[in-house]
């Protein structure tokens, strides 16, 4: 390996670690298959058993350096799940904010009404 080529693998490694970051986002297909792809942008299958890509850079070096794509897998797929699991704690707690909202109007109404009707009879 020569210096360029050290360079090459080291902004690689660099770019694997911001996938998330960047916009990709990660659907398994089946097993260790995986589509990787960038928002607007192309979109690679990914093996995870073979540790493969069909992205340009893995093609190239035919399979003699892992591409940014197999190299960050595991982080984008925790990554990914992490962002999912915030959205849905999100919604949830927006949800339930709404809903004790909700609940307030409701008794607020309800104890309006029952002091007009105290009011009104005394």
């Amino acid at each position: 390996m020569n210096l360029d080529e050290a360079r090459q693998l080291a902004n690689v490694n660099e770019r694997a670690q911001r996938l998330f970051e960047d916009g990709y986002r990660i659907r398994s297909l089946d097993g260790n298959l995986h589509l990787i792809r960038k928002q607007h942008g192309a979109a690679y299958t990914l093996d995870r058993a073979e540790g493969s890509c069909t992205c340009p850079f893995f093609t190239k070096h035919g399979g003699r350096y892992s591409c940014k794509h197999v190299l960050g897998l595991k982080k984008l797929l925790v990554a990914q799940r992490f962002h999912l699991a915030t959205l849905s704690a999100r919604w949830e707690a927006e949800e339930q904010a709404a809903t004790i909202e909700q609940v307030m109007q409701s008794a607020s109404r309800v104890l309006h009404q029952r002091l007009e009707v105290h009011l009104c009879l005394s």
